[in-house]
């Protein structure tokens, strides 16, 4: 794949125009069309595939892969970046634990500390999905069993449930203001999108479709919220607004397209696409990852490893665009 860097763009047309010569229009891909400097966290299986899954980072136009977990038993999935570009939140289920459970840790691969304790005897819970508030003072994740949304300090204290129902409520992601939380449950039937306020208050529904909406997230400025469906009848990566108007289709294609997560400057979604169905293997084994304009215009695929290795849940740093009020509650 040949990226053009916006740089060595910006370059050429100044020596154009200082010459007196017209300069003709290029084609920029999405990727290097995002925040110069970005970084994106995402989990595959380089290492081999009878090794736990690990988390990677590589640069916002696909180069320079490197490794961030070291992980000696499960697998570690679903990474979420701070809002300061320098810690990774993400879970996974060691044998000597016994249930999945949420890390933190550095970009560097330093610095690993386990933040919640909720596959306890007592608790039996478990915890996956982590989301960082716009603060990075708190995360908010799913528990397993009863699958709530739960909100913990990012030292450990102050776990609060938020949400108490029989359904499942899963995949939270905080706005970047910090005072609401977004989700997918299957209160109603079908996994729909809902939100609510940050203490738990004042939940609303976002969607109402045929099929399954899941693993919503905000736009960095606020006005928008990702999310895939396979209300068309395959999982495909969607939009709307952030009050659940005008909601629409982003790609369109046979294959499985899942877990998008915004660009920083919010031009550009992140997703994974199962192109290679491998027998006796479940998605995203086979899955590469893609960008995709905020208006579905453009694609551009990011890696290119399959079928020896997949690549998926991809998270894009730096953190959110507008200045975020103090978490609540």
């Amino acid at each position: 794949m040949r990226v053009l860097l916006l740089t060595i763009a910006a370059v050429a047309s100044a020596a154009l125009a200082a010459s007196g010569q017209g300069v003709r229009a290029q084609e920029i891909s999405p990727a290097a069309a995002a925040d110069l400097g970005s970084k994106i966290a995402f989990v595959t299986d380089r290492v081999g595939r009878e090794a736990p899954d690990e988390i990677y980072v590589m640069n916002g136009d696909g180069t320079d892969e490197r490794r961030v977990t070291m992980t000696e038993s499960g697998n570690s999935l679903f990474p979420d970046w701070s809002p300061n570009g320098k810690t990774i939140s993400f879970h996974n289920n060691p044998v000597e634990i016994g249930g999945p459970e949420i890390f933190l840790i550095n970009d560097d691969g330093t610095g690993l500390i386990r933040l919640t304790h909720m596959s306890e005897p007592e608790v039996a819970l478990g915890a996956v999905n982590p989301s960082w508030s716009p603060t990075g003072k708190k995360v908010a994740f799913n528990s397993v069993v009863n699958a709530d949304i739960c909100v913990i300090n990012v030292d450990g204290t102050g776990l609060t449930r938020l949400t108490d129902h029989p359904a499942n409520d899963a995949r939270p992601d905080w706005s970047p203001d910090g005072r609401r939380i977004v989700f997918n449950s299957n209160r109603d039937g079908n996994p729909e999108i809902y939100a609510m306020n940050s203490d738990g208050t004042g939940e609303v529904r976002l969607t109402a479709a045929p099929g399954a909406d899941m693993g919503p997230e905000w736009s960095p400025d606020g006005r928008k919220i990702a999310f895939e469906s396979s209300r068309d009848g395959n999982r495909e990566i969607y939009a709307m607004n952030a009050d659940g108007t005008d909601q629409i289709r982003l790609t369109s294609n046979s294959d499985i397209d899942a877990f998008p997560s915004w660009s920083p400057n919010g031009r550009n979604i992140i997703f994974h696409r199962q192109l290679v169905q491998l027998p006796g293997l479940d998605p995203p084994n086979g899955s590469e990852l893609f960008v995709v304009t905020a208006d579905g215009s453009q694609e551009t695929q990011l890696t290119h490893m399959t079928p020896a290795s997949f690549s998926a849940f991809a998270s894009w740093s730096q953190g959110h665009a507008s200045a975020p009020s103090a978490d609540t509650p």
